[in-house]
């Protein structure tokens, strides 16, 4: 179960336990025990209403002093413990159940026609009730009541079940409140807490270089997807240190390579510049053919160093490639030129391009340049005198794009190596000995081609096949 409905739920019941908890305290604590005031008024009456009806039938007989309904008023109050007073239309008070002497008073200020409660001890209710004659059914005067709020208390039973709501609402919100903290409380100590703290030893060990253990977690939730992204990361980190390692060891072999391509060479020029050196050469025609191996030696030195540093380059993302806007036959005619004298003088065929498109193009001459000198010098590589090295140039109106086609007719790409031929350090299967004796390089030309041409936007592909010759296509995207 995910952790977000589950809290949302959690949380509504909270808050209404919280609202419900309120609403409680507030009910207990208004005086929602005492009777409402109409229900006070019609119990007031209930216990009047005998003296009441004994005033309006003698009301005549309250006005002189020694009358008999008088003890009957005292008699009733003191055993009611209600006080009464009796005031006629004109303000007259002639009965004072708490005073025996007659005085005025103002009947519209002094007198309560609604009911109010006085503030002493103990609370007392006051109200006042016209009376009207029995027989005349005249306006006779007022009856002023006084009455102890216990009496009507007594006398109006309380409804139990309006105290017990209030404390079953109080308790039930409270209880669910502690369930919702408890829950709430075990589920994120079950839930989270613990499959955080979970985490740790697997990251410890991704600390000290461990990354096979893997962070697993059963449940589909957000736990779930943490320990999932864990996961991913540790693979991620893995593959990082992989390929790190990897690297690591690329640049072992490549500095093992070139220490062992240049050894040869460098030992083969030293040799014979001491034997020139000791006049082991009688005649002039020796010296020369000396000389020749030590610049065919110095020659392979060259491509290593030069490999070398292109490949330092690239590492650092320092192969400065600034392409500019030039038309291509300016541009690319005096490289395909040069190109193709230098495949004549290695007694190779070269077929040139019968014309050059002249339109708008984005290159850096000097990148592309190499780029043209690494495919010329692959292709005679895998050539030999009587073969063919076609250079052409084609426009594309369709793609937008120039194509520069190398091709040649030497003994092609193995199928096991055309996967890898642009990977760096990659030289291909060579199972002859003395061609591998002849091996120059160590793997980085082609490499180096395919990230210059991405740099100017364009691609790099190819064709072969075995012993029927191998095409190189480069493309470059119009201005």
């Amino acid at each position: 179960m995910h952790w977000k409905p589950w809290y949302a739920k959690r949380l509504w019941a909270a808050c209404l336990s919280l609202l419900v908890l309120l609403l409680s305290v507030v009910w207990l604590a208004w005086p929602s025990n005492q009777p409402a005031s109409s229900s006070i008024v019609n119990h007031i009456r209930l216990l009047t209403n005998t003296i009441v009806h004994t005033l309006e039938n003698e009301s005549a007989e309250l006005i002189p002093p020694d009358a008999p309904i008088r003890e009957k008023l005292t008699s009733w109050s003191q055993e009611t413990r209600i006080g009464l007073k009796v005031v006629l239309p004109d303000g007259t008070m002639i009965y004072d159940s708490d005073d025996s002497s007659v005085r005025r008073i103002h009947p519209r200020f002094e007198l309560d026609y609604t009911l109010r409660m006085s503030d002493g001890d103990p609370p007392e209710y006051h109200l006042a009730f016209p009376l009207l004659d029995a027989g005349t059914n005249a306006f006779a005067g007022y009856a002023q009541f006084t009455v102890p709020a216990s009496a009507v208390t007594a006398a109006i039973p309380s409804s139990g079940l309006l105290l017990v709501v209030p404390w079953i609402s109080l308790s039930l919100a409270l209880l669910t409140l502690l369930y919702v903290i408890f829950s709430a409380g075990r589920r994120v100590q079950r839930d989270l807490v613990e499959p955080v703290a979970g985490l740790k030893p697997y990251a410890e060990a991704i600390l000290k270089g461990d990354y096979e253990q893997r962070a697993e977690w059963t449940s589909n939730n957000e736990v779930g997807e943490l320990y999932a992204v864990f996961d991913l990361m540790r693979e991620e980190i893995r593959n990082l240190h992989m390929q790190q390692a990897s690297h690591s060891q690329s640049h072992k072999e490549l500095i093992s390579n070139l220490s062992h391509d240049l050894k040869t060479p460098l030992a083969t020029i030293k040799a014979y510049i001491d034997a020139i050196r000791e006049g082991i050469c009688p005649d002039l025609p020796s010296v020369m053919t000396y000389l020749e191996v030590v610049h065919a030696n110095t020659s392979k030195m060259a491509v290593l160093v030069d490999d070398l540093l292109l490949h330092a380059l690239r590492d650092l993302d320092q192969i400065a490639v600034r392409p500019l806007e030039q038309y291509s036959s300016s541009t690319i005619e005096p490289v395909l030129r040069t190109m193709a004298h230098y495949i004549r003088t290695m007694g190779v065929r070269c077929v040139e391009p019968s014309s050059i498109p002249n339109v708008l193009v984005i290159i850096d001459a000097v990148r592309f340049e190499q780029v043209i000198a690494n495919l010329v010098t692959n292709a005679l590589k895998h050539t030999k005198p009587g073969d063919t090295i076609t250079l052409a140039v084609e426009e594309f109106a369709e793609s937008s794009s120039l194509r520069i086609i190398i091709s040649d007719t030497g003994s092609g790409i193995s199928p096991q190596d055309m996967p890898f031929i642009f990977e760096r350090y990659y030289q291909g299967s060579v199972p002859d000995r003395k061609k591998l004796a002849e091996r120059h390089g160590v793997g980085l030309g082609l490499s180096i081609c395919k990230y210059i041409m991405e740099a100017h936007g364009g691609t790099i592909t190819f064709h072969s096949k075995q012993q029927q010759g191998t095409t190189f296509c480069l493309t470059l995207p119009l201005s």
